[in-house]
Order: C-alpha cells, then structure tokens, then sequence
C-alpha cells in the first residue's frame, strides 16, 4: 500500500494550482469567451465589452522567464470599436522590453501588408500582464501604460496600451480586488465570481503542471497493494479531492477509479 504522506503530498500540490497557473489557466480560458469577457471588463473598466473570438498560443523564453500561455482575443464596444487584445498569467514579471516587444508584435500582425497605416486607427491594441508580483513596485492592483507627450502632458493617441495587474495586491473590496483574489485562489467555492467559480468546477482535467498532478495523484491510486488497503487508499485520495473542491464528482470519479455513487457516497460524508 502506499505511503500516507505520498498522498498528502499530492493533495498538498494539487492545492497550490490556481488561475496563475500555465497549465490549467490554458484548459480555463481556452475557447471560454465568457470568462474572458468578464475579466477584460473588470481589467479594462468597459463593462460593454463584447469578446467576439478568443484563440491560444503558448510562448517560451529564456531560462530566466517561465513559459506562459498568451489568449490572443478580439472584442468591440458599444460604440463598435474594435480591440485587439493580448492576455497572459505570468508566475514572474514582465519587463518593459517585453511589454514594449509584445505590443510592437502586435501592431505589426494587425496592419495586413501593403495596407496604409491610417488603418490601425480602427484597432486598440491591448497587451495584458497578469502577474505574480508587483513588478512596478507602486502597490496599486493594476498599472495602465500609454504613451505621453512629456512636454505637455497629453496623450499621444497611438491606440496601444500595456496593463500590468498585480495579483500580490490583497485588498479584496474592488471588483478588481475580488478578480485578483479569484486568480489566487485554491479553491471554487471561495471564487467571487460565480462564472469562474462555475468553471473550475467542471474543469477538464489536462495540459500542463494541472495534469502532471493529477497524472500523479492517480498513479498513487493505482499503485500495487493488497486489495483491502488499495481501494481505501483510493478513498484517501477521492476525499481530499472532493474537499478541494478542484474537481467534479465524474473526474474524482475517473482521477480514483471509483464508481460515481462510490464518490457521491465520500461526498456526502465530506459534507456533512
């Protein structure tokens, strides 16, 4: 049979996996308008925008910045503006070459060739760090990044902006405040957004540090044993599932190899 503290230590990192995340942030977001819509119109402060189309690609850099999952997302207005938006949960900052990098890409890939430039006129381009730490340093839950013109103060009207938003930031009363909380946060049930809360517990089970978990957590579910200490190993490990509140009761289902009234059976007990 296995060790107790083999499953503790799968349960215990299976607790650390949130919204930052690049793995199980890319099985959330990916094909989910309505959770992206919701974001962006915390984010952005424009409760009427409209994600039209949301697509997913995945960058790598250098040792010294992990890889991140980018949401490439194309939204409009009210007023029918159109916004070209790049969002990304980075476990470490961003620097101001990388910002300045990923909106100059991206001003690039929306001028088609041979088209004039009055062209970007139509189009905001939006490129959206959410990270771990306060890279600016100034304490605020969220840092917008335009052009100026220093001698006089006004905005020199290129249609790019850079927003960092600092998840380190702990004041929770601001619907920014509670998005930031929701990214960190371990478990469905202590979302503030019920749309997300909704979605991480359902959430399909692949890709990324979310998978690996999982991968090992079942492993240890189906490790050699005797079998009387075998399927109460499995039931060790379907609690502490259904406590997290990650997953629903099928996948704790298929993750354990139990039968769904076998988990329904642990579930009602965890929530008694």
């Amino acid at each position: 049979m296995p060790e107790q503290y083999l499953i503790d230590e799968a349960i215990e990192e299976f607790k650390k996996v949130n919204l930052m995340d690049d793995g199980y942030a890319r099985i959330f977001f990916d094909g989910n308008i309505r959770d992206i819509q919701l974001i962006l119109r915390v984010i952005m402060d424009k409760p009427d925008l409209v994600v039209k189309s949301v697509s997913v690609q995945e960058e790598f850099f250098g040792p010294e910045d992990s890889h991140s999952v980018v949401f490439d997302v194309y939204a409009i207005d009210s007023e029918d503006r159109q916004y070209d938006i790049e969002f990304q949960n980075l476990s470490e900052g961003a620097s101001p070459y990388r910002a300045d990098y990923n909106s100059a890409m991206m001003t690039v890939n929306t001028l088609k060739k041979k088209r004039p430039y009055s062209e970007l006129a139509k189009h905001e381009r939006v490129v959206i760090f959410i990270t771990k730490h306060d890279v600016l340093k100034g304490k605020l839950p969220l840092y917008t990044v335009k052009r100026v013109v220093l001698e006089t103060g006004e905005h020199f009207n290129d249609g790019t902006s850079i927003i960092y938003v600092n998840t380190a930031y702990k004041n929770y009363t601001s619907a920014l405040g509670k998005l930031i909380h929701d990214f960190r946060c371990g478990k469905a049930e202590e979302f503030y957004y019920h749309e997300l809360a909704d979605t991480a517990g359902h959430i399909v089970r692949k890709g990324g540090r979310f998978m690996k978990v999982l991968d090992k957590i079942e492993a240890i579910a189906r490790a050699e044993g005797k079998a009387q200490g075998e399927a109460k190993t499995k039931e060790n490990i379907a609690t502490g599932l259904i406590g997290l509140g990650k997953l629903a009761l099928e996948d704790i289902a298929n993750v354990c190899h139990l039968t769904l009234e076998q988990v329904k059976n642990l579930a009602a007990t965890v929530n008694a």
